[in-house]
């Protein structure tokens, strides 16, 4: 299959991504958004360790998503649902930022592998373990599955330019800070140059 036989099943596939995102974590919308500003004017993701993520293994991993936008658009809905009717922590929130599959394949970038973590360890290699998201279907009292995200992980951090990526923002009121700052901070550069700005509340609706 050539690429543009690849692309073009994408077209016909609601289910099916050629972007991969990352959101950014923060416990309010204010720090979400900042960590997203601090991406960019670092033009770098760092990867997440076993400290301060779910990260198996000694390698430090960029966490992202395969999911269509829709279904991000969807479990944002859902992880709010979570927050407000069973307090849960907060995960993440509307804010991210989008590359091309292919871009993330070519830094290494490679799906995660879901099963029992012990498990996993037996047949990868011990520098591959930051591919590993445990899923366990064993106990019903406590199901761990986190399949719906489909996530990709990129090994030690992931460096990018403006032109490789898109923008994440929740509403309007973020699209406007959005570019607020990139003028106010004479940015410019950053607004010209990305691929362009998804404002995911005009996906929910």
């Amino acid at each position: 299959m050539d690429e543009k036989n690849w692309r073009m099943r994408f077209k016909y596939r609601v289910d099916l991504s050629s972007r991969v995102t990352h959101l950014t974590k923060g416990e309010t919308a204010e720090e979400a958004f900042r960590n997203l500003i601090n991406i960019l004017e670092e033009r770098r993701i760092r990867g997440s360790k076993t400290s301060s993520g779910f990260i198996c293994g000694k390698t430090p991993a960029v966490c992202l998503q395969e999911a269509p936008l829709t279904a991000i658009a969807e479990n944002l809905q859902y992880e709010e649902k979570l927050r407000k009717e069973e307090n849960h922590k907060v995960r993440y929130l509307g804010f991210g930022i989008r590359f091309q599959k292919n871009f993330i394949y070519k830094k290494n970038g490679r799906p995660v592998i879901y099963d029992e973590t012990n498990r996993a360890k037996e047949y990868l290699p011990e520098n591959e373990w930051w591919r590993i998201v445990k899923l366990d279907l064993s106990n019903k009292e406590h199901i761990i599955d986190w399949t719906h995200e489909r996530e990709w992980r990129v090994p030690g951090e992931l460096c990018f330019e403006y032109s490789q990526c898109e923008i994440i923002v929740p509403n309007s009121k973020y699209y406007k800070k959005f570019v607020k700052y990139c003028l106010d901070k004479n940015r410019e550069d950053i607004l010209l140059k990305i691929r362009g700005i998804v404002v995911i509340a005009s996906v929910y609706f």
